[in-house]
């Protein structure tokens, strides 16, 4: 009888710790986003040129439509929250580096019907794509930023407990940002190089938020005008904070 009871309890105590060695921890919440379609993807005609747009979030131009097209470019869409299916309107920045050393970013307001797009930019005259080849798809990127931070700020009057900030980067271009105790929302990113720019929602809507990273130690130091400039720590982690 004593025999049983202990090998019961041995068995009870092996289901427990296999439940402690199998369990993923830590419980990551359930993370409603969908997948944005981006609207670019594939070969478009410009006057006297025709640019491409590839999975990976980078693009080039080139002076016919079968190429060879060069890494000119790096490109992020946002087309507002909570978006579903292909948006045939919104903002396209491009992060262009072929003019020299300094990149070149460059906010569109764009249209699309059918196979047409109306690129508008802040400055300048409208740019006209015609759809050549290729469907809409859902980007790939593949960069250090990708998963989830814990961020710092300082600057723009949010030190101390308002400096807090969680960060999701994702693969399909859509970052997911939490101001502390504030507001949740996504946004848009690119990466080129060391070179971050995100545009969206709150002070990311004012103009493209452009960044400078210094991989070793995570310090984030924006660079743009308006809004003013603040300076980023990450901290990678499994799972941030979030909005409940």
């Amino acid at each position: 009888m004593q025999n049983k009871q202990m090998k019961k309890t041995f068995l009870l105590l092996l289901v427990v710790l296999c439940f402690a060695a199998c369990k993923k921890e830590p419980d990551l919440p359930v993370d409603l986003h969908d997948t944005l379609m981006n609207p670019f993807i594939g070969v478009w005609k410009a006057e006297g040129e025709y640019w491409q747009f590839r999975p990976d979030g980078t693009g080039g131009r080139a002076a016919s439509a079968t190429g060879a097209f060069p890494d000119d470019f790096s490109f992020l869409v946002y087309a507002g929250q909570d978006v579903r299916t292909t948006p045939s309107e919104g903002r396209l920045v491009i992060l262009d580096d072929t003019g020299g050393a300094s990149l070149v970013v460059t906010r569109y307001e764009f249209l699309i019907k059918q196979n047409k797009a109306t690129l508008t930019p802040d400055e300048g005259s409208p740019v006209i794509l015609k759809r050549v080849s290729g469907v809409p798809s859902v980007l790939n990127l593949k960069n250090q930023l990708i998963g989830e931070w814990l961020a710092t700020w300082t600057g723009d009057n949010h030190d101390g407990a308002l400096g807090m900030w969680s960060l999701k980067y994702r693969t399909d271009g859509m970052v997911k940002t939490y101001h502390h105790g504030m507001h949740q929302f996504e946004n848009g990113y690119a990466l080129r190089g060391n070179i971050l720019v995100i545009f969206g929602k709150y002070r990311f809507s004012i103009a493209p938020v452009t960044a400078e990273i210094d991989f070793g130690s995570w310090q984030v130091n924006e660079t743009q005008i308006n809004p003013p400039s603040v300076k980023w720590v990450y901290k990678r982690v499994i799972a941030a904070e979030w909005k409940e």
